[in-house]
């Protein structure tokens, strides 16, 4: 679910501007703050919604109607995929399908292209959680955390 934000026109204008100045988008300029806030000790570095906990041998990831669990061996390798289908543009991301589904088969939770990020599918349920470029990124660090 989007977060939506009112700023004064003028505020929005400036964060235009930083963000083509630092050639990103003003989406990624929030999450580039969020990340060094988390760096800091603001807050902490777990993503609102989504709980991420090694349980044994098993790393289980559950979210709002998502629940999945992985060998805490194949964290590393979920981690990666994550971090890497979050970069692909969707036209990369349709030459790679192949590769991921691979992939992901060796984590047992599919990923599907979305517009702006990703779905991760649960092997147990088959529901889907979409996930925003960004945050697919954050939740494959808590995944690499967990599977320590």
């Amino acid at each position: 679910m989007a977060y939506m934000l009112r700023l004064p026109d003028e505020r929005g204008a400036q964060l235009r501007q930083i963000a083509e100045k630092k050639n990103t988008t003003v989406s990624g300029l929030i999450t580039d703050y969020i990340r060094s806030e988390i760096k800091a000790g603001t807050i902490p570095s777990n993503i609102p919604g989504i709980n991420v906990a090694k349980a044994g041998e098993s790393i289980a990831i559950s979210a709002p109607g998502f629940e999945a669990s992985v060998p805490a061996h194949k964290g590393q390798t979920l981690a990666d995929l994550l971090r890497k289908s979050a970069a692909l543009t969707p036209s990369a991301f349709e030459h790679k399908k192949e590769w991921l589904e691979g992939i992901a088969a060796l984590s047992g939770i599919k990923l599907k292209r979305m517009g702006a990020g990703v779905r991760i599918v649960s092997p147990i349920t088959g529901a889907e959680y979409p996930l925003a470029s960004g945050v697919a990124e954050d939740l494959a660090s808590e995944i690499e955390r967990a599977a320590k």
